[in-house]
């Protein structure tokens, strides 16, 4: 236990630099072997203890310091003044509300709101299938045990082609897929679902481009880009709020990294449905 204790100090001075989650003496204590006599390296558990924290769920009951937590979360009443300033905006219209402390949250769900729900169900169908478009072909890609190397593809006009040849095709089409995806993440603004460690769930909604934030990018079940399903972000104190939703803008957000194991699959795989269901609800 006395470890664990040290582990806390250096933990609790370092916070302000590495702005991490504090966790809790008896969370601490489980990172320690009890089975040997030889104990890791400070710095050894340190580093396990952050690495740790990043993948977990900030919300697991006796992870963090109860204190932390009560001086990291969000205030429980947001349309009240208690421990927040008010400021009106211009023409007196509603209030927002300016966080008076910093507050760790984790990303539960990335939108791009410049992209239609129905082009994105389009763009995952098509993924599904197993096709991409070039122009006016459809390029149906070569699955596992689809066949060896030589075997023929439709390319959509009538013509035939190898899947070396076709896949070559498909590499050139991807890197121009990837430029347009560039491109619009820069111009995006993403509307997300955070949750801080008491358990408070809020949307977040870009007021100016912050460029570590982006929808995350499945290719094969791996993903190569976006903010990760689970990731954690530090909302510093001035943080603007309007109406419940917290207003992200460069300066005051900072993406700590991480992500949560399992949580992307999951929501990589109920993704397709959940916006079929709401383009049909309108």
């Amino acid at each position: 236990m006395e470890t664990a204790q040290t582990l806390h100090r250096q933990l609790s001075a370092s916070s302000p630099t590495t702005l991490l989650p504090l966790p809790s003496l008896t969370w601490l204590a489980t990172l320690i072997p009890s089975n040997t006599t030889r104990i890791p390296p400070l710095p050894s558990l340190l580093a396990t203890a952050r690495l740790r924290l990043l993948s977990s769920d900030l919300s697991t009951p006796g992870l963090l310091d109860p204190q932390w937590v009560a001086s990291h979360s969000f205030p429980a009443c947001l349309t009240r003044a208690q421990g927040q300033q008010q400021v009106s905006r211009p023409g007196g219209e509603g209030r927002e509300q300016i966080l008076d402390r910093d507050v760790v949250v984790q990303v539960l769900d990335v939108e791009n709101l410049n992209r239609s729900k129905w082009e994105i169900v389009e763009d995952l169908e098509s993924i599904e299938r197993g096709e991409q478009t070039r122009g006016r072909e459809v390029i149906r890609l070569p699955t596992a045990g689809s066949g060896n190397e030589d075997d023929q593809l439709d390319m959509g006009d009538g013509g035939t082609q190898t899947q070396t040849a076709a896949l070559a095709q498909n590499n050139t089409v991807s890197q121009q897929a990837a430029q347009a995806r560039e491109r619009e993440r820069k111009n995006a603004t993403h509307k997300l679902v955070i949750q801080d460690a008491s358990g408070q769930r809020l949307f977040a909604l870009e007021l100016k481009r912050v460029d570590e934030i982006g929808v995350p990018l499945f290719v094969n079940g791996k993903m190569i880009g976006g903010t990760p399903i689970g990731g954690k972000i530090l909302l510093k104190r001035g943080t603007k709020m309007a109406r419940g939703v917290v207003l992200l803008e460069p300066g005051l957000v900072k993406v700590l990294g991480g992500r949560v194991e399992g949580w992307g699959k999951v929501w990589e795989g109920g993704r397709l449905e959940r916006l079929r269901g709401e383009v049909q609800r309108g």
